[in-house]
């Protein structure tokens, strides 16, 4: 019996501990698309295509952890924000027209927007996820 709560104990606090992981590597690649948004917005506007597939390509990097974070979780909804957010963000990193980034900028906007309304709780600086 004391083997097996044991046992019990010791996956529970290794779970938590995964959880937890999973959680700061969502947190830091949500940040990162923070800090990467504005200046997207600005080379996009400027019509500096170099500056703005630089900053989607970070975005598309951290959205690579948004996706793994989500499908961990086996949540269908936020899988597919984080796919069309990764895509649309790899759309503009790849465009060579600032037209193209342009065009594709709305699309990752209203999946963020999407996305926060359903898993996103809390105020800033403490959001949370739900």
């Amino acid at each position: 019996m004391k083997r097996t709560l044991l046992t019990v104990f010791v996956i529970s606090v290794f779970a938590a501990l995964c959880s937890a992981q999973d959680d700061a590597a969502y947190t830091a690649a949500m940040k990162a698309v923070n800090a990467s948004n504005r200046p997207l917005r600005a080379a996009i506007t400027a019509k500096d295509t170099a500056a703005a597939s630089a900053e989607a390509a970070k975005i598309a990097t951290a959205f690579d952890t948004v996706l793994a974070y989500w499908k961990a979780k086996k949540v269908d909804d936020a899988i597919g924000f984080a796919t069309t957010a990764h895509d649309a963000a790899k759309t503009i990193a790849d465009a060579k027209d600032a037209d193209a980034q342009a065009a594709a900028l709305p699309k990752l906007s209203a999946t963020c927007n999407g996305c926060h309304m359903v898993h996103r709780g809390g105020a800033p600086p403490n959001f949370e996820i739900k």
